[in-house]
């Protein structure tokens, strides 16, 4: 009877000091900081620079040189845009690579990611509009949210606040 006992007074306090540890935290946090396109020889909208801050957003478009904002808006990252970032960010594996293809080559295009994982910034660009495998998801997400910001048109990902120029036709 007496090593009865001692197995249920053993098993309570191992749950209980089981529920008393925190949870693990993931072991990378990984976050947007910007993203964007550019087309080396243009005229008109040549570069688009999303820039992440926590769930705000600012997107600015501008001309070739950087010197002419053509149009700009901010936003908000909605719950479901937030969440599904989340998820796409969780997915990109380790390490990527700095550069993919050749972006910017033959009057295509370059776009990119700056990711910030446990605090280390890194840069990828690739071809536009040609991500690699591994950021096809969050490129196309990207894609969705830029479009939105560049029309003024909120949507189930991103909700438009304060003042915004379209992206000119």
């Amino acid at each position: 009877m007496r090593a009865r006992w001692c197995w249920i007074l053993f098993a309570a306090v191992l749950a209980i000091r089981c529920n008393d540890e925190p949870a693990l935290a993931p072991s990378s946090a990984t976050r947007l900081l910007e993203a964007g396109w550019s087309f080396g020889f243009c005229l008109g909208s040549c570069n688009g620079t999303l820039t992440v801050q926590n769930e705000t957003l600012d997107y600015r478009v501008t001309d070739r040189e950087g010197n002419q904002v053509l149009a700009s808006s901010q936003g908000h990252l909605t719950a479901a845009g937030s969440a599904g970032l989340s998820t796409l960010l969780s997915d990109i594996p380790q390490p990527l690579d700095d550069v993919y293809g050749c972006p910017d080559c033959a009057d295509a295009g370059a776009a990119y990611v700056i990711l910030n994982r446990d605090g280390v910034s890194r840069r990828s660009i690739y071809e536009y509009p040609n991500p690699p495998a591994e950021l096809a998801a969050l490129d196309e997400f990207l894609k969705e949210v830029m479009d939105a910001l560049g029309a003024c048109q909120s949507t189930a990902q991103v909700t438009i606040e304060g003042d915004c120029s379209p992206v000119p036709r």
